[in-house]
């Protein structure tokens, strides 16, 4: 099975395909799941296994380049990039914070329930501080 055959799209979701799509892949490569210099299946051939247009492929490679976790060699694809440079990794932090507050209030969370949420994943995750 492809890594790929594992990403899913949803219609139920306040974020675009692409932006689905894109946080996806994104996962993957924090993950460790997708390691540098890593190919990315061409956007024709995602396209095709995921049942989108092109363009929404397209779209979230250059979403993912423009963040610096892919690089785009024309000719050649798309691959996964080292390390994030600082400033990327803040840039996608604020990206994840916008998203979960988006969808929080989406669901229709209002700014305690939402800050409480946070509050206590990051104890969970990093303890009391």
């Amino acid at each position: 099975m492809n890594w790929w055959e594992e990403l899913r799209l949803s219609w139920e979701e306040p974020a675009t395909w692409a932006e689905q799509l894109r946080d996806q892949i994104r996962a993957r490569i924090q993950q460790g799941r997708l390691k540098p210099g890593q190919r990315l299946p061409s956007v024709r051939e995602l396209a095709r296994a995921l049942n989108v247009h092109f363009n929404t492929v397209a779209r979230a490679y250059r979403l993912l380049a423009r963040e610096g976790w892919i690089r785009m060699r024309p000719g050649r694809g798309a691959f996964v990039a080292g390390t994030p440079p600082e400033t990327w990794a803040q840039e996608a932090l604020q990206d994840m914070a916008r998203r979960f507050v988006e969808q929080a209030l989406w669901l229709g969370f209002g700014e305690a329930e939402i800050r409480q949420a946070l509050e206590e994943a990051l104890r969970e995750r990093v303890g009391e501080s």
